[in-house]
């Protein structure tokens, strides 16, 4: 498991998808007063290390 902070509310769907053998994690943070949270105007994208050559 893994977690890290958003700069703004993340009420939307994480997309992953994976290019070039690297998988990718991206999300939207946008907040809502509904919610709450802090707003902004965010796409946030993570990756998983690269692979090493064995």
């Amino acid at each position: 498991m893994w977690q890290a902070p958003l700069p703004a509310g993340g009420q939307a769907n994480p997309m992953v998808y994976e290019a070039d053998g690297r998988q990718y994690l991206v999300i939207v943070a946008t907040g809502h007063h509904f919610m709450q949270t802090p707003t902004g105007d965010y796409v946030i994208a993570y990756a998983l290390p690269k692979q090493r050559d064995t």
